[in-house]
């Protein structure tokens, strides 16, 4: 069975007793619930942490870390049957329908999240020479450079295999990207690119997408064109970009080359707001998930009243069919019963009046008399109390 705690209530528990222990009471392995904490960036004692305890010895105890940026404060502790866990915890009724707490809050102002993202990439530059590719870049430019290479060797060759990234504009492209990246990765950012072109770009901080696109600044709708400065090509201009969604078009935060200021000058400030894009992303997603269980709790609820009220109507509705059925069944048993003396009260009157006149054929009156009251007798209700299945239910719905 699994449980959502928040990563303080983990904390707590891994620095409460041993690991071993905990786990098992949790229904989880002991290395299972060391990765558990590892994914929520929390700290687990170390081998000899409880033996120094018992000993009454000094063990270095940690803080509580803060969440990085974008990382879900909850963290699923057990087995949910799933191997998506994450996706499928809460989408179920019985989830749903379990009491919900006060919406999401934060002690930490997301000023403070800023400062704390800065203190940890400090300075952003972008070298005009890059020593270190980034591992997803590097693998551009080495699918470039087998372009490049085939392009030179083909006797026939074609613009498809011209490389992608050697002009100066490619380049600078990449050697921003280059120091966005590795600012990202020191607060947990993964990258990715795609495209042949590789504009589509995305940074990802746990669960938090953002997507970027790093390109020409878009035509401006005022002037029916792209916006020229002197002395300077806009071709040349770059425009990076924090997208509101992936694909879309529109933008969440925007800069770009200026007369007097290139975005190589302001990568720290991009850096930083990129990375807490995510975690403003994480706050507006828990609140919409906090507003959404507590409308889907409330129809649910909703319709479990209407579900018993339509039960309740339907049951209703039976004990009205059954009490017909029985009534029906008695006006039928009297109808017979009266059937039934009316039949013997025939076969008496003959009998009687035959008695009297005499039987032309006295066999076949006393076969048709025993015929006859073998009839009443099937239909009268009195005879082996047949009367009472009157009271018997028959529904058949």
């Amino acid at each position: 069975m699994a449980e959502r705690l928040s990563r303080k209530e983990l904390y707590d528990l891994v620095w409460s007793e041993p690991m071993k222990t905990l786990s098992q009471r949790l229904g989880v392995s002991d290395v299972g619930l060391k990765k558990i904490c590892a994914r929520g960036a929390i700290p687990t004692p170390d081998r000899g942490y409880w033996a120094k305890k018992d000993a009454g010895k000094e063990a270095f105890h940690p803080p509580f870390p803060a969440r990085p940026p974008g990382m879900d404060d909850q963290v699923l502790v057990g087995d949910t049957g799933h191997r998506s866990s994450d996706y499928y915890w809460g989408s179920r009724n019985e989830d749903l329908l379990a009491p919900i707490g006060p919406p999401p809050m934060y002690t930490e102002p997301i000023e403070e999240v800023r400062a704390r993202i800065s203190e940890k990439i400090g300075h952003v530059t972008v070298p005009h020479k890059v020593q270190n590719w980034h591992p997803t870049i590097d693998r551009l430019l080495k699918e470039d450079e087998k372009r490049r290479e085939k392009h030179l060797n083909d006797p026939y060759p074609i613009s498809w295999d011209k490389p992608n990234f050697e002009t100066p504009f490619e380049r600078r492209r990449l050697r921003i990207l280059n120091s966005l990246f590795y600012a990202a990765g020191k607060m947990h950012g993964k990258t990715a690119i795609h495209g042949r072109e590789a504009r589509e770009i995305q940074i990802s901080f746990f669960q938090q997408h953002v997507p970027l696109s790093l390109d020409r600044p878009k035509q401006s709708p005022r002037r029916g064109g792209i916006q020229k400065t002197s002395g300077e090509s806009s071709d040349s201009r770059l425009s990076l970009c924090i997208l509101k969604g992936w694909g879309s078009a529109a933008s969440e935060y925007d800069w770009q080359d200026e007369d007097d200021q290139k975005l190589e000058a302001r990568m720290t400030e991009i850096a930083v707001q990129v990375i807490l894009t995510a975690e403003i992303q994480y706050r507006a997603r828990a609140l919409r998930e906090y507003e959404w269980r507590v409308k889907r709790k409330a129809e649910l609820e909703e319709e479990e009243r209407q579900r018993k009220l339509e039960a309740e109507r339907a049951e209703r509705e039976r004990q009205k069919r059954l009490e017909q059925g029985r009534v029906d069944r008695l006006l039928r048993d009297a109808v017979a019963f009266h059937q039934a003396g009316t039949i013997r009260k025939y076969v008496e009157a003959i009998r009687s009046t035959n008695t009297q006149d005499g039987f032309s054929k006295p066999e076949e009156f006393e076969r048709w008399s025993r015929w006859a009251l073998t009839q009443a007798d099937r239909i009268d209700p009195v005879i082996g109390n047949r009367f009472l299945n009157a009271m018997k239910d028959e529904d058949k719905t």
